[in-house]
């Protein structure tokens, strides 16, 4: 997404920062929101569910950012990203609790936090993968004849004066909304794992 609001939308190096806000909003409300819920209710499955419904459908409409796209459709599709994301974050590791024995948590903790730390570290650098490598196939396309060595050199400012601005600019949108659909077959293979965790109350003592 800083990517997207630097290139595509041309804004300054310090303001896609703040652009990207909604997501972290949205994650912060749902998390601390599942959490107080989760202990009313007393199960945590309902919310990895929908984490695993609200999150690839949250994903799918990022892909459809174009060049021209309005600001508040940037704004509210960040928002559903973060609350779709985060009202099941905190699942994993209340089912742990809930479920495995007092000798069993502390491993299955541990596992937890092992998938959530690897699994940004490999799929971040396949959807970077993805990106680069469509974005020099878009900008064959888009801008036949760009000096890619010249324009990687610019870095993420590409000046509007430039013959094939608007070609390059296309190239990164469709480049950044191409890598998007990792994440929503990421998210929507999720929905195996939320449907198959057993169902346990918070609320009942562990034997």
């Amino acid at each position: 997404m800083p990517i997207y609001f630097q290139v595509v939308r041309g804004l300054s190096a310090s303001k896609p920062g703040v652009m990207v806000l909604p997501i972290a909003a949205g994650l912060i409300v749902s998390v601390l929101s599942s959490g107080y819920l989760i202990t009313l209710l007393g199960y945590h499955n309902p919310f990895m569910i929908l984490t695993s419904l609200i999150t690839p459908v949250a994903s799918g409409l990022m892909t459809t950012f174009d060049v021209d796209a309005e600001l508040w459709t940037l704004i509210v599709f960040q928002i559903l990203l973060g609350c779709g994301t985060g009202i099941g974050f905190q699942g994993p590791q209340v089912a742990v609790q809930a479920i495995l024995s007092e000798k069993d948590c502390q491993l299955g903790i541990s596992i937890i936090q092992f998938a959530q730390g690897m699994g940004p570290a490999v799929f971040i650098a396949a959807a970077q993968t993805i990106f680069q490598s469509r974005l020099v196939s878009n900008i064959n396309k888009f801008a036949e004849g760009t000096d890619m060595a010249a324009l990687t050199q610019q870095g993420l400012t590409v000046p509007a004066e430039h013959p094939g601005y608007r070609g390059i600019v296309q190239s990164y949108n469709n480049a950044i909304t191409e890598a998007f659909y990792l994440p929503v077959g990421l998210a929507c293979a999720s929905l195996v794992g939320a449907l198959c965790i057993e169902w346990s109350s918070v609320k009942v003592k562990r034997k």
